[in-house]
């Protein structure tokens, strides 16, 4: 008995630790406000061009109504295995399966790495501008060390992971929205409604639809806080309004932000903003001084340090309830038995992680890198959202509590997720069609692996469910 007792104890989540603050800072962390409004819009505007905050309108769109799905969910489920155990209630055990196969690839496979290359990048960019120019091989042992130091801190548990974010996280967006008032108090022309329009992109709604893969990339990981469903208080009331009010607060502040980058630099002159890898701190220098930029930058490399931690954090979660639930290794499965975090589980996604940072970032060069593990990220996040907002339709009519609204307010955010994947495969670009061949094979596998694995039945923890 004291075997089997020990046995169990050894993967346990730390119950009830998580506080809402908390969980609303672990998906803001994952969005990394400072690093995406200077480095990953670039993304979007690399195709959109002026018209980057009609991208960002549209992103809302889809995640307001994909929001609902999570709010609904929420009110009967709240797991360690957040979007995959939502699929599993819909579409099944091996549905469910695949959905955690897909949340690996968007962040496991895809956000690890890419989060390593544009902490890394930003850091040697962000000096260059200041006039301090680090060796070209300098990416690699900084996107080492910020592995490192987030599974060191992720490794000792949630509550350490999380506080240090909720710090950090209300300076860093302070600074951000300083250095966009700046930047249109000081504009000649800080109105212009045109760039709520494809006017300023130069392949009209095709260049709109690219773009908006990335303006979702920016902006993957407001529903994150559903994995640690596990660690929350009051987990199901918790998670339903934060996931609300963190889309509110992201959405106004990607789209505010993305508004006045796009003033700053110029909307007709967009065709040269993606040319610079960090142009937001371009910005800074010029409207707020060396000072501000300096400040930005230091927030600027801890916001990909603390977005790595929060893609751990929730990539790891799916590994643990999915080895739970004998679909990976039992290992993945095992918790610290002083600090109960998923410590296998965050070795096994770091290891992931840095391998694949080092072999697209050697094979490809590290911007390359970075493209490729972005649309990795961002084609996973879209597919993982279509699943969930077909499962919650499929769920309640399990539950025979269907709803319209439950099918209507989903297939709205569908649309708008299909039409971003849709933009993924626009491109010609040799790196994009190869990270787009990498998705099919794993998307190829995951499906055949699902459909012949003999599965056990899913035995819910107490209180994960809500009749």
């Amino acid at each position: 008995m004291f075997q089997m007792n020990m046995a169990e104890s050894s993967k346990q989540l730390n119950k009830g630790v998580v506080t809402y603050l908390e969980l609303v800072f672990q998906s803001i962390s994952f969005t990394a406000p400072a690093i995406a409004v200077t480095a990953t819009m670039t993304g979007a505007a690399a195709f959109a061009y002026g018209a980057l905050p009609l991208t960002y309108i549209l992103a809302v769109l889809a995640v307001f109504s994909a929001g609902f799905v999570i709010y609904v969910f929420s009110r009967k489920v709240a797991s360690s295995g957040g979007y995959y155990r939502y699929i599993e209630r819909g579409f099944g055990t091996r549905g469910g399966g695949f959905g955690g196969w897909v949340y690996m690839l968007y962040t496991v496979i895809g956000a690890t790495p890419f989060i390593y290359f544009e902490t890394s990048l930003a850091t040697q960019y962000g000096l260059g501008i200041f006039g301090v120019n680090l060796p070209s091989w300098s990416w690699y042992p900084i996107g080492l060390v910020v592995a490192l130091a987030a599974y060191g801190l992720a490794y000792s548990g949630i509550k350490n992971s999380l506080r240090y974010s909720v710090f950090t996280g209300v300076i860093e967006m302070a600074i951000l929205l300083i250095v966009a008032f700046l930047i249109l108090g000081k504009s000649p022309d800080p109105v212009n409604l045109k760039v709520f329009t494809p006017a300023y992109s130069p392949t009209g709604w095709n260049g709109v639809a690219l773009g908006l893969v990335f303006s979702f990339t920016s902006l993957a990981g407001w529903g994150s806080m559903t994995f640690l469903g596990g660690e929350a208080r009051q987990a199901h009331f918790n998670i339903r309004k934060g996931v609300i009010v963190t889309i509110a607060v992201l959405g106004a502040f990607f789209l505010f932000m993305s508004y006045a980058m796009t003033i700053g630099w110029g909307p007709a002159n967009m065709g040269t903003y993606f040319q610079n890898f960090l142009p937001g701190l371009i910005l800074a220098v010029k409207y707020g001084g060396v000072g501000v930029a300096i400040l930005m930058f230091v927030f600027l490399v801890n916001s990909g340090f603390v977005d790595t931690l929060a893609i751990i954090n929730a990539g790891s979660r799916d590994l643990y309830t999915m080895a739970k639930d004998g679909f990976l290794p039992d290992t993945l499965s095992l918790t610290h038995p002083r600090h109960k975090s998923p410590h296998k589980a965050l070795l096994s996604n770091t290891i992931i992680g840095i391998v694949l940072f080092t072999v697209t970032g050697w094979t490809m060069g590290p911007l390359n890198g970075f493209l490729v593990t972005g649309v990795w990220t961002g084609a996973g996040t879209i597919i993982e959202h279509i699943m969930l907002n077909t499962s919650l339709p499929l769920y309640f009519r399990k539950l025979k509590q269907y709803k319209a609204q439950y099918a209507i307010v989903p297939g709205v955010a569908t649309i708008l997720y299909l039409f971003a994947l849709y933009g993924s495969f626009l491109s010609i670009d040799i790196y994009v069609l190869i990270a787009v061949a990498f998705i099919v094979v794993w998307l190829a596998f995951g499906a055949i692996y699902f459909s012949v694995k003999p599965v056990k039945e899913i035995v819910l923890e107490e209180g994960e469910e809500i009749g």
